[in-house]
């Protein structure tokens, strides 16, 4: 099994704030957004993706609504192995954004960097968030591959509440400015990916008829990233896009389970997030946890690290 590691796809969107109506002002003002949200996502598929698969989608987001609570507005895209197909869906998605949001050109919609074709081509999965100064519609945009992980694998389903932990995260960052969002999401992977990678995988093995040792043996795997860590190199500064990024996604899961470890799930998840958006990440980081982040990533990288595989199992739920 090999963990997936997420794409996120990236739209630039035309005009500026000053732009917008008194309506639109005011209709940015008076979203909800971060609140439960009542309905259910929306599920869109191309013409190759089975029944069966949808309702596999659907069945491990439900495991996750209940777990992290149900954010949306939230729409799930599922793409088959067929390109022709995958072209067909991204007409399709077009005409949604436009349904749902007029106030953006349709040329948003065309050429985007990374569609439904490359999704057929390459597998993968990834989130779209949709929230800025510019759009009147603020959601949550998943796409799921049927090629890698395939639905037949069982890395598919983590995959699923790994994207969904993305939307629990976004969910907790209330801002539209693009800047401010960073600041308390991070701009480099490890904390984001780490924390829906871990969050993801410590569900599933939680689930029925998942056996005993599968949090352990996932995790293990993701150890053979220390050996790509690059003398000095902390995973805060490993970036989107190079190799290295498996390597964030691997150690940050790993730090996130030390982080738990050493205070409580509660912290991590509850907390945490509750006091983002007031505090702001070092602020809402020490609060939470009781020291700096920078004091936790000394002792990650110092202490932890280099301990023998057997001492960093320990640190994993039964």
């Amino acid at each position: 099994m090999k963990s997936i590691p997420m794409i996120v796809s990236a739209i630039v969107f035309f005009g500026c704030g000053d732009d917008l109506t008194k309506e639109q002002h005011l209709f940015l003002e008076q979203d909800n957004w971060g609140e439960i949200f009542e309905n259910e996502a929306e599920f869109y598929s191309a013409s190759d993706v089975s029944p069966e698969i949808i309702n596999l989608t659907q069945k491990w987001y439900e495991i996750g609504t209940k777990a992290w609570g149900n954010y949306g507005p939230l729409e799930f895209w599922i793409v088959g192995n067929s390109v022709s197909a995958a072209k067909d869906l991204e007409k399709k998605y077009a005409v949604i954004r436009r349904e749902k949001d007029s106030s953006v050109p349709l040329r948003a919609y065309e050429n985007r960097t990374h569609g439904f074709e490359q999704y057929a081509k390459e597998g993968n999965a990834g989130l779209n968030l949709r929230r800025n100064e510019y759009e009147e519609w603020s959601g949550y945009i998943i796409t799921m591959s049927a090629k890698s992980p395939s639905p037949a694998e069982e890395d598919y389903k983590p995959v699923v509440l790994h994207e969904y932990f993305h939307v629990y995260q976004a969910a907790h960052i209330y801002s539209r400015d693009e800047e401010e969002r960073t600041s308390r999401a991070l701009k480099n992977p490890w904390w984001t990916e780490g924390g829906a990678e871990y969050m993801a995988q410590l569900l599933y093995s939680r689930q029925e008829g998942v056996r005993p040792n599968y949090l352990k043996e996932i995790m293990s795997w993701k150890l053979s990233s220390i050996d790509n860590l690059k003398p000095g190199q902390g995973i805060q500064n490993i970036a989107y896009g190079g190799r290295e990024t498996r390597v964030a996604y691997d150690l940050g899961a790993w730090f996130i389970a030390f982080l738990i470890n050493k205070t409580s799930e509660e912290a991590y998840r509850i907390d945490f997030f509750k006091k983002l958006n007031e505090k702001g990440f070092e602020k809402s980081f020490e609060e939470s946890f009781g020291a700096p982040l920078q004091s936790f990533l000394n002792e990650f990288h110092n202490v932890f690290l280099p301990s023998s595989i057997e001492d960093k199992l320990k640190i994993l739920p039964l």
